[in-house]
């Protein structure tokens, strides 16, 4: 069961020749306040630069850190590799696990004999990424995926290493708690208190000592350390029922007045609603949460007075919700959830007024969607949205704009 990696911080690199061998990290925005790193090279990982680390706490530990922008990398160039990559795995095997934009479990039961061919195939994918794509990735197979993802980085970059039944022991027991899939600082911290540092002290101790400090997860880790995973692997086109569909944003700057937190609250409605129209599904509910400037957060919901996704119905119940809930302190995100989904299937007569409305609301957003999906998501823009223009971080003159491409094309 290969696990494979692709990394943001090579991709930076295919872009831009010159960062080979540099230290470098892609992450946020510091000026947007999105400053988290989601991936950093193996150069920079050795002065302890990791994934998740603030911007700043990276700089300290790495001075001469090349941070490069999520956004200047550009979706379109991770999408792109993230899609040659997949198809790649999909050539050897149609059950893929996707993890975001740059791992992929791939289940090779079917199609391997043993852990030599599984093998094989894990380095013809390494070498076709790095000779055809230019990307070098990191391999892990094992025989379930938290050890495949042990695996994939236990050596790097460019290799490939094979946990089976015969060695998981020698190495994976040595590794540190920390190591293990699911566990993050605080459960480390929790751990160590406990004297238990390493994977193996974990499968050695009892599953009721550790079950009675960390509940439930504390006997999936137990599990995990045993190398009894058995979290199965879907096929790369199924997804799992949607609870709830909706998108959060955190301001550049943080949101004083009503008017700041409409602004961001309509440009989330219509994500929303896009969101809600391109899986066929209508919401009954809408949930909003509110996030301060001290990081505490409220969410408040409600039902809507009859099923629907149009970004007007939306955002009409949305502002009720935050003129209702909002303290008048200083916002720095917010977010906008559809709750309670059904099919777009479902039928009701429209006889009062407000129905009527709602019917010609959808027929706005579905031109509005279809001119984003032809000239680019910013090409039309609602007025209150456009109003504060630097609040929403738009800059119609950069070179992403659609709205300046648009112009260029006449």
């Amino acid at each position: 069961m290969p696990k494979s990696i692709v990394k943001l911080s090579s991709i930076a690199s295919l872009e831009d020749r010159s960062l080979r061998g540099k230290r470098v990290a892609v992450g946020g925005d510091p000026k947007s306040r999105h400053g988290i790193l989601l991936a950093a090279s193996q150069e920079a990982k050795k002065f302890g630069v990791k994934t998740g680390q603030p911007l700043w706490e990276a700089r300290q530990r790495c001075p001469d850190l090349v941070i490069v922008s999520i956004h200047d990398l550009g979706r379109k160039t991770i999408r792109r590799v993230s899609d040659d990559f997949v198809e790649m795995c999909y050539a050897i095997t149609p059950q893929l696990a996707l993890e975001g934009d740059d791992g992929v479990y791939l289940d090779m039961t079917g199609c391997v004999r043993n852990f030599e061919e599984a093998e094989a195939k894990a380095h013809e994918l390494r070498l076709r990424m790095q000779y055809e794509i230019g990307v070098t990735i990191s391999v892990g197979v094992s025989f379930n995926r938290n050890f495949a993802k042990l695996a994939s980085d236990y050596r790097k970059p460019n290799q490939c290493t094979v946990i089976n039944y015969d060695n998981w022991k020698d190495i994976v027991w040595p590794l540190p708690v920390s190591d293990l899939y699911w566990i993050g600082p605080a459960t480390t911290g929790k751990l160590n208190r406990m004297g238990i540092t390493t994977i193996g002290q974990l499968a050695a101790a009892n599953l009721d000592f550790i079950f009675a400090r960390l509940g439930v997860i504390g006997r999936m880790l137990w599990h995990f350390a045993n190398g009894q995973d058995t979290t199965p692997i879907a096929y790369k086109d199924d997804r799992p029922e949607a609870k709830t569909i909706g998108n959060s944003t955190t301001a550049i700057k943080d949101m004083e007045t009503l008017d700041d937190i409409l602004r961001h609250a309509v440009k989330l409605c219509e994500i929303t609603s896009e969101s809600l129209r391109k899986d066929n599904l209508l919401c009954t509910g809408l949930k909003v949460g509110l996030r301060s400037t001290d990081l505490s957060w409220i969410g408040r919901q409600k039902v809507l007075p009859f099923p629907s996704r149009t970004c007007r119905m939306l955002y009409d119940q949305a502002n009720l919700l935050i003129q209702k809930h909002w303290n008048g302190e200083p916002l720095r995100g917010i977010e906008v959830r559809a709750t309670g989904l059904i099919g777009d299937d479902y039928l009701q007569m429209a006889l009062l007024p407000e129905m009527l409305k709602d019917q010609d609301n959808e027929r706005i957003d579905m031109a509005i969607q279809n001119i984003h999906r032809r000239m680019g998501p910013g090409m039309i823009v609602r007025g209150r949205v456009y109003e504060d223009r630097a609040l929403m971080g738009m800059d119609l003159t950069s070179p992403e704009s659609a709205q300046k491409n648009a112009f260029c094309r006449f």
